[in-house]
């Protein structure tokens, strides 16, 4: 069982009117802020230091992760908690909205089982009218919320259907040493070694996706790009689209890259 993890509210008094903005707009804590607030009641529950949203705002646009007119960048979870020695990856690329039948709901639901605890971003429906971060962890055989922007019974127990058909991604943050439920070397067996390969093979993953590249490439990224054949993702902290050049390839994705070739060139 996870421990109750603290609660922020972004829309909190102290700093919900503080700037949370980049160079262009004027947006605050209380209106883009969730990210952060998110991840500030994580880092405070697991390591007992004081970290307030305003803290993790103000660490997200220091480093570049506040996205222009919109939220948080992707890629901030993930080095925000390594700040605090904390690992954190998402745990997938596919955008599970509307999509309740995705086998990273699945995925995700053990982790929680495991001892981590997550951050999933919201669409549209019960949470949010757009996009929003929550805190999510598991207690008493159940699936809790810490809502960054409400503790309306609704949005803290919400249905688990209701959730799955709403959630896209997930983020996942290894709390099992704070919580003590790190597992033993010799208590090892297939099942645990599969859990092991698999949270080893999303962390090797995470470090591949982002733009680093040989030189040797660039015509031919550059030709994928200018065509539509590849397609970007969340910006990173520069703010270009995050083409993951280094990542895995599967056969659904070549596919779909053989296609978008051949709709260019008229052979599809």
């Amino acid at each position: 069982m996870n421990k109750q993890p603290v609660r922020y509210l972004q829309t909190d008094p102290r700093w919900r009117d503080k700037p949370y903005q980049v160079p262009g707009e004027r947006a605050t804590i209380g209106d883009s802020g969730c990210g952060p607030t998110a991840a500030a009641m994580l880092i405070e529950t697991l390591t007992g230091r004081t970290y307030t949203p305003e803290d993790a705002c103000k660490w997200s646009m220091d480093h570049g992760y506040k996205a222009l007119h919109q939220g948080t960048y992707y890629g901030y979870f993930a080095p925000q908690f390594a700040a605090f020695g904390i690992r954190c990856w998402q745990l997938s690329w596919t955008n599970a909205y509307h999509n309740p039948q995705s086998r990273v709901h699945d995925q995700a639901m053990e982790y929680l089982k495991q001892g981590y605890y997550l951050i999933a971003l919201m669409k549209k429906g019960n949470w949010t009218g757009s996009g929003h971060f929550v805190v999510v962890w598991w207690e008493d055989g159940k699936v809790r919320i810490r809502d960054p922007a409400s503790i309306l019974e609704r949005r803290v127990n919400g249905d688990v259907g209701t959730f799955r058909n709403e959630c896209a991604y997930y983020w996942v943050v290894d709390a099992r040493a704070y919580n003590g439920t790190t597992e033993k070397e010799d208590d090892m067996d297939q099942e645990k070694f599969n859990r092991m390969f698999a949270t080893a093979m999303q962390q090797y993953r995470q470090g591949l996706r982002d733009n680093e590249c040989s030189p040797w490439s660039q015509r031919a990224r550059q030709f994928a790009v200018d065509r539509g054949i590849f397609s970007g993702g969340d910006p990173g902290p520069d703010g270009q689209p995050n083409y993951m050049w280094e990542d895995l390839l599967t056969r659904e994705q070549c596919a779909q890259v053989l296609y978008a070739f051949a709709e260019t060139f008229g052979l599809a």
